[in-house]
């Protein structure tokens, strides 16, 4: 989900923040050249470490990306970051953040999924794993939309700026709803691997 709804909720967001200068579509390729240019590095260095390890490690980095992007809203938007608004400066941070984070856990989820089903059936099972992919792409964007309205409406459905800028006073809680999502997935994570773990040493 919180992969997802950086696509539905960042254009929005940043546009009606950091002003219809910026950039959004070009922030959102930050993502996979991160992807691009770490992958090979991070499989190295997770190579001797089990796929539920570097999933976990890997969600425990997605809250920062969230906190990253949070922190734009709170910096002082008269200045700027290498030329860039603060809101979006922070957005671009925690995109990259978030592509590292995608580093540790894609590869290795798709392993991961594999080694559960049983022989000739890893095509089926691998499959099935991107419905993961539907039902949070259903709610992320479902979620996505109503944080937008509640917390950085549309600017044109305010009668003066003035009010706008009182409305959307706290846009950034947006980010602490998805950062609490990423974190409780991560806890979840490891609770998860250590019931697996038990039951197979209860097998064995």
């Amino acid at each position: 989900m919180v992969q997802h709804q950086l696509y539905a909720t960042m254009p929005k967001y940043v546009l009606r923040l950091a002003g219809e200068g910026a950039s959004p579509s070009w922030y959102a390729n930050v993502n996979p050249l991160v992807v691009v240019l770490t992958v090979n590095l991070v499989t190295q260095l997770m190579r001797k470490k089990t796929a539920l390890t570097s999933m976990t490690f890997g969600m425990f980095i997605m809250p920062i990306s969230a906190l990253c992007m949070a922190s734009g809203n709170m910096l002082d938007g008269n200045t700027t970051i290498l030329g860039m608004h603060p809101v979006a400066f922070m957005m671009v941070v925690g995109i990259v953040f978030q592509g590292l984070a995608e580093t540790f856990i894609s590869p290795r989820f798709l392993e991961y999924f594999s080694l559960q089903a049983p022989k000739g059936e890893e095509g089926l099972y691998l499959g099935f794993s991107h419905l993961h992919s539907f039902l949070s792409s259903i709610l992320g964007f479902g979620l996505s939309g109503f944080l937008l309205s509640k917390y950085c409406p549309e600017p044109t459905l305010f009668a003066t700026h003035e009010e706008w800028v009182a409305a959307s006073a706290h846009a950034h809680y947006i980010w602490y709803y998805f950062g609490a999502i990423a974190l409780v997935s991560a806890v979840a994570l490891i609770i998860y691997g250590l019931v697996v773990k038990k039951l197979d040493a209860t097998r064995c």
